[in-house]
């Protein structure tokens, strides 16, 4: 058997369903107790009252054991409540031992008589009450009952003396009383349920301006958080606030440190390339080797320069702001054009429009960079892009009509200094960058072939 199991992610909802267990617990417990309580206490008054009613009765029928026979002023005496009930409608009888009937405080009464006659059989003690519900022809009635032995000496006795009484009027009462109480309660528990909602409401609604401050802080909006809070929560803003000072500190000595890197590795670089003897030296090195070393040193100062671009470039802010993605893609796709406009390469782009997500420029344009000059280097005349947001996920999808990659070797290209084919420009760590990429914004990346063999790249982001 499944368990089922209530998974509550917010502080709002834990509250909100802790109070609506015990408010509604604690009302219907309520609710039962008061009116078990009413219906306990109505019987009793009806019982002590027809307890009441057989005295009266005992003390007005005059008992003459010899003629075993009930003298009386009246054939018949109808029978007074002392201390009128609105919902009382007594009668009374009283019987022998064996059920006989020896008088009837109405000759109507004699067809709402309980159908089994009481202490007909059985033991019969002196004095002791017995009350039994019963009903006639679908109405309820309850009945009591108390043996009196007048005459221990005649087998004929005890007398027994009845009241019953019609509960109809006594159970409407009953019911009308618990859809009152049942009423009042649920109204009551409509009202405390909206005044804790807006407690709560009003309790947590510094945890949302926090909720809302730190919004504000990822989109640029503010540098810290600035409002002042309750006692409860100061510490957290406060360990925030330094969180993200320390962070932005981080940050700044490592641009201030690739900057100096960067800097300090222009001059080795500029004195290298001005020792490179001209053609007409007498060098021993060949000019196919001077001009490698050339390309080199120009490769590396190039990087190097790239670095101290994007270093000067990075602000000092302490998060990741939202991107717009289709200007930077088609920045690249204008490098990619210009640098194989040889190959006349056919661009199939597809890209909603204002799509935008939380990354670094420079690292969107290394990731797709690398994709689509990979693209770009091994398709025939055709490179697809596609970029859409599906289920909050940012989808990259980056494939060509190229001869396309083994699948044995589709787990080790991202590793890095792999390369498939030695005979192409490369060093293998292109696709091993965007991999590191990738995962520092906790992405997932995946190579596979298209039905016509070519490699497919699918990179998927939460947004």
């Amino acid at each position: 058997m499944n368990k089922i199991q209530i998974k509550l992610t917010s502080i709002n909802s834990r509250i909100i369903f802790g109070a609506v267990i015990i408010v509604g617990s604690f009302m219907l417990l309520t609710g039962l107790t008061l009116s078990k309580t009413f219906y306990i206490s109505a019987y009793s008054a009806l019982e002590e009252r027809m307890t009441g009613q057989v005295y009266l009765l005992m003390a007005d029928r005059d008992i003459a054991p010899s003629r075993s026979s009930v003298e009386t002023s009246k054939d018949h005496l109808k029978l007074q409540l002392a201390g009128r009930s609105v919902y009382s409608q007594l009668s009374g009888y009283i019987t022998q031992a064996d059920g006989v009937i020896l008088w009837l405080s109405d000759p109507n009464i004699e067809s709402t008589l309980p159908p089994i006659r009481p202490l007909i059989n059985g033991k019969k003690e002196h004095g002791k009450k017995i009350f039994q519900k019963y009903e006639v022809n679908g109405t309820p009635f309850i009945g009591l009952s108390i043996p009196i032995f007048w005459d221990f000496k005649n087998p004929r006795f005890p007398l027994i003396y009845h009241i019953s009484d019609n509960l109809t009027d006594l159970n409407n009462k009953i019911s009308d009383y618990q859809y009152s109480l049942w009423s009042n309660l649920l109204l009551m528990s409509i009202i405390l349920f909206t005044t804790l909602f807006f407690i709560l409401r009003w309790g947590l609604k510094p945890l949302r301006e926090v909720e809302q401050e730190i919004k504000a802080v990822e989109q640029g909006e503010q540098e810290c958080l600035e409002k002042q809070y309750p006692d409860e929560i100061t510490p957290l803003t406060k360990n925030i606030n330094q969180l993200i000072q320390f962070e932005r500190q981080q940050q700044l000595r490592y641009q201030n440190a690739l900057a100096d890197l960067a800097h300090s590795l222009k001059t080795p670089l500029a004195i290298i390339k001005s020792q490179s003897p001209s053609p007409p030296s007498s060098s021993p090195l060949s000019q196919e080797t001077i001009n490698n070393i050339n390309n080199a040193v120009d490769r590396m100062n190039s990087i190097i320069e790239y670095q101290l671009q994007r270093a000067g470039a990075n602000t000092l802010s302490s998060h990741i702001q939202y991107l717009h993605l289709e200007p930077v893609v088609q920045n690249l796709l204008d490098s990619m054009k210009k640098i194989y406009r040889d190959k006349n390469i056919n661009y199939h782009i597809s890209i909603e429009q204002g799509l935008q997500f939380k990354i670094d420029e420079g690292d969107f344009m290394e990731i797709l960079g690398n994709l689509l000059d990979n693209a770009c280097k091994w398709c025939q005349k055709q490179v697809n892009l596609h970029l859409y947001l599906k289920n909050t996920r940012l989808h990259i999808l980056v494939s060509d009509d190229g001869p396309g990659i083994a699948s044995d070797m589709l787990r080790d290209i991202t590793k890095r200094g792999v390369r498939i084919d030695e005979l192409t420009p490369g060093h293998g760590v292109g696709l091993a960058i965007v991999k590191d990429i990738v995962n520092v914004y906790n992405g997932k990346i995946k190579f596979s072939s298209t039905p016509k063999g070519s490699l497919e790249v699918t990179i998927i982001f939460q947004v």
